[in-house]
Protein backbone atom coordinates (compact mmCIF):
# COMPACT_ATOMS: atom_id res chain seq x y z
CA UNK A 1 0.00 0.00 0.00
CA UNK A 2 2.25 2.29 -1.29
CA UNK A 3 -0.22 5.14 -2.54
CA UNK A 4 -0.17 6.64 1.35
CA UNK A 5 1.51 9.64 1.75
CA UNK A 6 1.45 12.36 4.82
CA UNK A 7 -0.15 15.23 3.62
CA UNK A 8 -0.31 18.71 5.76
CA UNK A 9 -2.88 21.76 4.27
CA UNK A 10 -2.89 25.64 5.56
CA UNK A 11 -6.14 25.47 7.62
CA UNK A 12 -7.19 28.64 9.76
CA UNK A 13 -5.32 28.78 13.16
CA UNK A 14 -6.97 27.71 15.72
CA UNK A 15 -7.04 30.87 18.10
CA UNK A 16 -8.21 33.33 15.73
CA UNK A 17 -9.32 31.52 12.97
CA UNK A 18 -8.00 34.95 10.57
CA UNK A 19 -4.49 33.46 9.74
CA UNK A 20 -3.58 30.05 8.16
CA UNK A 21 -1.06 27.68 9.57
CA UNK A 22 -0.12 24.26 8.68
CA UNK A 23 -1.80 21.57 10.30
CA UNK A 24 -0.91 17.50 9.59
CA UNK A 25 -3.42 15.55 7.98
CA UNK A 26 -2.20 12.60 8.44
CA UNK A 27 -1.14 9.60 5.96
CA UNK A 28 -3.99 9.45 3.13
CA UNK A 29 -4.18 8.17 0.11
CA UNK A 30 -4.88 10.79 -2.90
CA UNK A 31 -8.40 9.94 -3.16
CA UNK A 32 -8.67 10.29 0.88
CA UNK A 33 -6.99 13.51 0.77
CA UNK A 34 -8.98 14.82 -1.72
CA UNK A 35 -11.76 13.62 0.21
CA UNK A 36 -10.48 15.15 3.31
CA UNK A 37 -10.05 18.34 1.75
CA UNK A 38 -13.24 18.77 0.22
CA UNK A 39 -15.08 18.19 3.76
CA UNK A 40 -12.54 20.41 6.01
CA UNK A 41 -13.49 23.11 3.36
CA UNK A 42 -16.94 22.84 3.68
CA UNK A 43 -16.87 22.99 7.35
CA UNK A 44 -14.31 26.28 7.13
CA UNK A 45 -16.18 27.90 4.75
CA UNK A 46 -19.50 27.76 6.38
CA UNK A 47 -18.73 29.57 9.49
CA UNK A 48 -16.46 30.30 11.90
CA UNK A 49 -17.87 28.48 14.53
CA UNK A 50 -16.15 25.10 13.95
CA UNK A 51 -14.06 23.14 16.69
CA UNK A 52 -10.30 23.43 16.68
CA UNK A 53 -9.89 19.32 16.23
CA UNK A 54 -12.04 19.16 12.53
CA UNK A 55 -13.40 15.61 11.75
CA UNK A 56 -13.91 14.36 8.77
CA UNK A 57 -15.09 10.62 7.28
CA UNK A 58 -12.76 8.73 5.46
CA UNK A 59 -14.47 5.43 3.50
CA UNK A 60 -12.25 3.34 2.14
CA UNK A 61 -11.71 -0.19 1.55
CA UNK A 62 -11.00 -3.02 4.31
CA UNK A 63 -7.07 -3.24 3.06
CA UNK A 64 -7.39 0.72 2.98
CA UNK A 65 -8.80 0.79 5.74
CA UNK A 66 -5.62 -1.87 7.54
CA UNK A 67 -3.10 0.41 6.13
CA UNK A 68 -4.79 4.00 7.39
CA UNK A 69 -5.08 2.52 11.15
CA UNK A 70 -1.94 1.10 10.82
CA UNK A 71 -0.48 4.47 10.39
CA UNK A 72 -2.57 7.10 11.45
CA UNK A 73 -4.20 5.39 14.83
CA UNK A 74 -1.28 3.19 15.50
CA UNK A 75 1.78 5.57 14.71
CA UNK A 76 3.61 2.89 12.71
CA UNK A 77 5.86 3.82 10.13
CA UNK A 78 6.47 2.11 6.87
CA UNK A 79 10.16 0.78 7.73
CA UNK A 80 8.68 -0.20 10.79
CA UNK A 81 5.66 -2.67 9.52
CA UNK A 82 8.51 -4.03 6.67
CA UNK A 83 11.52 -4.32 9.31
CA UNK A 84 10.13 -5.65 12.70
CA UNK A 85 5.82 -6.23 11.67
CA UNK A 86 3.33 -5.57 13.67
CA UNK A 87 2.13 -6.35 17.32
CA UNK A 88 -0.51 -9.31 17.00
CA UNK A 89 -2.27 -7.09 19.89
CA UNK A 90 -2.69 -4.06 17.27
CA UNK A 91 -3.93 -6.21 14.30
CA UNK A 92 -7.05 -7.51 16.47
CA UNK A 93 -7.51 -3.97 17.43
CA UNK A 94 -7.45 -3.27 13.92
CA UNK A 95 -9.53 -5.94 12.46
CA UNK A 96 -12.21 -4.66 15.33
CA UNK A 97 -12.27 -1.67 14.29
CA UNK A 98 -13.11 -2.37 10.99
CA UNK A 99 -15.32 -4.58 12.08
CA UNK A 100 -17.92 -2.01 13.50
CA UNK A 101 -17.32 0.24 11.18
CA UNK A 102 -18.20 -1.12 7.93
CA UNK A 103 -21.28 0.28 5.83
CA UNK A 104 -23.91 -1.47 4.35
CA UNK A 105 -21.85 -1.63 0.97
CA UNK A 106 -18.98 -3.09 2.17
CA UNK A 107 -17.01 -0.02 2.80
CA UNK A 108 -15.03 1.17 5.75
CA UNK A 109 -16.17 4.78 7.35
CA UNK A 110 -13.73 5.75 9.83
CA UNK A 111 -13.77 9.03 11.88
CA UNK A 112 -10.49 11.34 10.76
CA UNK A 113 -9.81 14.02 13.03
CA UNK A 114 -7.80 17.00 11.43
CA UNK A 115 -6.07 19.41 15.05
CA UNK A 116 -6.08 23.18 13.86
CA UNK A 117 -2.23 24.68 14.63
CA UNK A 118 -1.27 27.88 15.92
CA UNK A 119 -0.75 31.16 13.35
CA UNK A 120 2.71 33.01 14.20
CA UNK A 121 0.83 35.81 15.09
CA UNK A 122 -1.02 33.86 18.26
CA UNK A 123 1.32 31.22 19.03
CA UNK A 124 4.59 32.93 18.28
CA UNK A 125 7.76 30.49 18.38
Amino acid sequence: MSNFNLYTALLPCFDCRQQKAEASLGWLTPAMHESVLEQVNAIVNDSNDYPDDIVTTITCSVDEAKYYLLLNAFAYSEEEMQTTGVDPDDLVEIEREIKTSKNADGMIELDHEIALQGCNACCPE
